[in-house]
């Protein structure tokens, strides 16, 4: 899997390791160095995708899956996007009218939804 660090810390989508493997509330996530291990275990709700299905897809009541390559960070928040053929949820997010916290407001009142 890809290192949720460093998508703050590079700016870039990075593959982590095995060998820096970090377990946390049911998940496993790949980090890509011991520094990174450190910043993650120190506070891992930061660094955690704040979804499991696109945002975007989110506030047009949809559900599609992730491509960890796809992504963007909104302040303290990560944000993990769809992209397939013809549908790019980290594009469409861009290209709203709504503000990030408009897109991540509606996101949150489906994401409940989808959830029960």
């Amino acid at each position: 899997g890809y290192s949720p660090v460093s998508y703050f810390t590079k700016g870039k989508a990075e593959l982590g390791t095995r060998e820096h493997a970090v377990a946390h509330n049911g998940m496993v996530y790949y980090l890509a160095s011991e520094e990174q291990v450190s910043l993650f275990n120190e506070n891992p709700e930061k660094y955690r995708p704040r979804y499991s299905v696109c945002p975007f897809s989110l506030t047009e009541g949809k559900k599609r899956a992730l491509d960890p390559t796809n992504f963007k960070v909104v302040g303290d928040t990560l944000l993990l996007f769809h992209k397939s053929k013809g549908i790019n949820g980290l594009s469409g997010w861009d290209q709203s009218d709504l503000t990030d916290k408009e897109l991540l407001d509606r996101a949150d009142k489906e994401y409940v939804l989808f959830r029960f």
